[in-house]
């Protein structure tokens, strides 16, 4: 109901993350990043563009030409990605960014709709849960 009284689309608005012990969280979007393990260092463009190489060329050939062309840039951003994963992120700047913009155009189409992030074992899915379109109560009737 809070969402349906808001007069514009700002962070403070409500979402859900459910984590992946199916605990229910409550939070806002802008505190998404506090109940969501976020590598900032994957959404590097160098980083984006060695995965990008990988999937062509495989690892080892990407990590080269990683190397010799961004040198210790790379090689920074890299282990800092690596260690992002080891601590358990499961999501990418980038992603909350899209994540975001999910939930604005859910208000856009219907104020009531409120994003949930469902946390699953290597990464998130992003819904958007409102109400029905018209009075479904009918059809349930006995």
């Amino acid at each position: 109901m809070r969402l349906s009284s808001r007069t514009a689309f700002d962070l403070s608005a409500e979402c859900v993350v459910i984590d992946q012990q199916n605990e229910v969280m409550q939070t806002t979007l802008s505190g998404l990043s506090t109940h969501l393990k976020v590598s900032s260092a994957m959404s590097n463009p160098l980083v984006k563009q060695f995965i990008a190489l990988a999937k062509d060329r495989g690892a080892e050939n990407a990590m080269h030409k990683m190397l010799m062309e961004a040198g210790e840039e790379f090689a920074q951003l890299w282990k800092e990605a690596q260690s992002d994963l080891q601590r358990g992120a499961i999501t990418t700047m980038d992603d909350l960014v899209e994540a975001i913009s999910t939930a604005k155009k859910g208000y856009d189409e219907c104020p009531r709709r409120i994003l949930v992030i469902q946390v699953n074992q290597r990464d998130c899915d992003v819904l958007l849960v409102g109400p029905p379109d018209y009075d479904e109560s009918g059809f349930f009737a006995s």
